[in-house]
């Protein structure tokens, strides 16, 4: 039996949402939210739905946990937005208020002479808000010069050091291969992002009781391009830093005296044999195929449509919405894996520069793209 507070326009559609979703919609509107609005259309699919409020949702933190991935957006359209792994259904808040007019005075102010125009520090970083706790002074750390950018968080995460890995390697869509350097974890990669080289390096700094301290470090440079285009890089590479690392929480670095250093080398090397049986592309592959039978997926957004790629008892579903709608069925895993690379593969090379990742690597990052169920 639903909740007597949906209104009985939406009853019927509200039925229809995952059991998570449902119960947010209820606790919101006993809390004195209300329904704007259900729909059919962007960020759904066709085949799932949305639900915008009339205000920001209040009855848990906008967050991802317990079931639920929260993303932070800013359209016209709408701001929050409530999903699950499966991404069919949302609940979503209505759009921010607009930005107040311009300050004329302030805008001249910012484009007089800096006094200090080769070094910037960054205030706070990705993933925060306004509303949000202040970042700590020492969490972060953001030079800037006129070709140039050198970018270092520190963070502390309850996952272990190959699961950051993967992350890194997922949203920057590089390899991050690890090694231990006198006794410390250490992670690099390398990418290029329109041309500008970016070298990253992740330390697995230290291993508190229930956490663990990270340190990651980039840096990127823009000498080689037009002077005409120094601007737009400058502004690119803070916009690609905070979504790379917006799933981090700042944090200050750990005291020399904290950590407990047994249980760092338990983490670090279990980090380095996790997946040591990903030795092959065969393997990496059989892998594939057993996530997504699993319940694992593999998903596209766009304005234009999208596309999932599923399991559906015996056989893959690749299913393609919006302008382009179509079903594709396979019941081969070699033709399966044939149009997994090629569905791929602008994703998983993008940054990989001039020089092409092995096949190897380029499976790996492709079971990066894999959502878990």
């Amino acid at each position: 039996m639903g909740d007597e507070r949906i209104p009985t326009q939406f009853a019927r559609e509200v039925s229809e949402f995952p059991a998570v979703l449902r119960a947010l919609i209820e606790a919101e509107l006993a809390a004195g939210n209300s329904i704007d609005e259900i729909g059919h259309s962007h960020p759904a699919p066709p085949a799932g739905a949305y639900v915008k409020l009339a205000r920001k949702v209040t009855t848990r933190v906008r967050a991802s946990g317990e079931g639920l991935d929260f993303y932070e957006r800013n359209s016209s359209i709408y701001s929050g937005e409530f999903t699950d792994a499966r991404r069919f259904y949302f609940v979503i808040e209505p759009p921010n208020p607009p930005p107040p007019e311009p300050d004329m005075d302030a805008i001249r102010k910012a484009l007089e002479p800096k006094p200090d125009p080769l070094v910037r520090l960054a205030e706070r970083v990705a993933g925060t808000s306004k509303d949000e706790v202040p970042v700590p002074a020492d969490a972060t750390t953001n030079v800037e010069t006129a070709t140039s950018r050198h970018f270092e968080l520190h963070f502390r995460d309850p996952r272990p050091p190959h699961l950051i890995q993967a992350a890194l390697e997922r949203e920057v869509a590089v390899p991050f291969p690890g090694q231990l350097i006198d006794g410390e974890l250490r992670f690099s990669g390398r990418a290029t992002v329109i041309g500008a080289p970016y070298r990253f390096e992740l330390r697995f700094v230290a291993a508190l009781p229930n956490e663990n301290c990270y340190r990651l470090t980039a840096d990127v440079s823009w000498a080689d391009q037009s002077p005409t285009n120094h601007d737009y890089f400058r502004g690119t590479s803070a916009s690609w830093l905070r979504m790379w690392t917006r799933e981090f929480t700042p944090a200050s670095p750990p005291r020399s005296d904290q950590g407990a250093p047994e249980r760092y080398r338990l983490l670090a090397e279990a980090a380095l044999g996790a997946e040591a049986h990903l030795d092959s592309v065969a393997a990496v592959q059989a892998a594939i195929v057993a996530g997504v039978k699993g319940g694992g997926r593999f998903a596209t957004s766009h304005k234009e449509g999208g596309s999932t790629i599923t399991w559906r008892g015996d056989r893959f579903l690749r299913e393609d919405y919006g302008d382009d709608p179509d079903t594709t069925t396979f019941k081969s895993e070699g033709k399966f894996l044939d149009m997994l690379w090629r569905f791929c593969q602008h994703e998983v090379s993008r940054n990989a520069g001039r020089t092409p990742f092995s096949e190897l690597e380029t499976w790996k990052l492709i079971l990066r793209q894999m959502i878990a169920p």
